[in-house]
């Protein structure tokens, strides 16, 4: 994902049916390789407009003709089933695709495959709870940064390693493992690995009171995802503006992006983004306290002038100082 993909996107989505039809007949027609690769070629059409469910469908045909791959592929293709379970919540299925995948690349010799599984591996431990596994799989990951074979995943084994220590509040340690995350983001064209790191960077500074840092991060971060038609990451970024708004003590500006939030998430759904970054707090108080502060028919307009915005006009007023 690149900046002003949204393009690109859009004409993927007129095409839906025609790219899910010649998924399925290369697969009817015994191809898992070919259907593989195209299947990879568009994964972030996939992701980004909401059909992850179908996604996974097909990797499951491919991973089912795994013996039909090429050698090591079958690992690959674990991943990215894996990776797509993780965000429809089936952690029980994608720990043993990832597990069956670290196996596979252990017996050839794939050093790479090897670090990655283990880097989502120590992420689906964090997910559950168990910290303590969870950082010997990143460090063993991020052990030979070389293995992983590219910034993309070197930002995103950071950027799981840091959320460990953010979750017990030990914000600086957080900071110092989000920071290198945020340098190799920065070094590929890929966006994803970038959203997560100005998500996370944007809690701890949030977490330290560094408010204008966190401003920044937030800003930068929903506009790549403006820019990349990503609705439902442009809506978790309004959600934390708006809370950095209220704690500016300024109610009004709060309702409207928590509006404009709540109608990106409506429509698009969760997204990929909240599977993948630091947990936000709940924010329970600010609906009831801004209304109660405003008024009700202040709130009201507050929040129908949001709930019109859509993503590039709530984008625009959020960019606004």
């Amino acid at each position: 994902m690149s900046g002003g993909c949204s393009a690109w996107l859009d004409r993927l989505e007129a095409e839906h049916d025609n790219l899910g039809a010649a998924i399925c007949w290369l697969l009817d027609q015994d191809q898992p390789e070919p259907a593989r690769q195209l299947s990879a070629m568009t994964w972030q059409y996939w992701w980004l407009r909401g059909h992850t469910e179908e996604s996974a469908r097909y990797g499951e045909v491919i991973v089912a003709s795994g013996e039909k791959l090429p050698a090591g592929q079958l690992g690959y293709a674990q991943i990215g089933l894996g990776v797509l379970l993780i965000l429809g919540g089936g952690e029980a299925r994608a720990q043993v695709l990832l597990e069956q995948a670290r196996a596979l690349f252990r017996r050839v010799g794939d050093a790479r495959g090897t670090a990655i599984a283990a880097g989502y591996l120590g992420h689906l431990a964090a997910l559950r709870g168990d910290d303590e596994e969870a950082g010997e799989l990143l460090a063993e990951s991020l052990a030979s940064p070389e293995e992983l074979g590219d910034d993309v995943s070197v930002a995103l084994m950071d950027n799981f390693l840091g959320q460990i220590p953010l979750r017990h509040g030990d914000n600086d340690a957080a900071v110092r493992l989000f920071g290198p995350g945020l340098a190799a983001a920065r070094r590929v064209p890929d966006r994803f690995p970038l959203l997560i790191s100005l998500y996370d960077l944007a809690r701890s500074s949030q977490a330290r009171d560094d408010l204008a840092g966190a401003a920044g991060f937030l800003r930068e971060g929903l506009s790549v995802a403006s820019d990349a038609g990503d609705e439902p990451s442009a809506g978790y970024y309004l959600q934390r503006l708006a809370a950095l708004a209220r704690q500016r003590d300024d109610p009004g500006r709060a309702v409207r992006l928590l509006a404009a939030a709540d109608g990106l998430l409506q429509a698009a759904g969760t997204g990929w983004l909240v599977a993948y970054a630091a947990a936000a707090p709940p924010d329970d108080d600010t609906l009831p306290g801004s209304r109660s502060r405003m008024g009700d028919a202040t709130f009201q307009q507050a929040w129908a002038q949001g709930a019109a915005m859509g993503r590039q006009r709530a984008a625009e007023y959020a960019l606004q100082e």
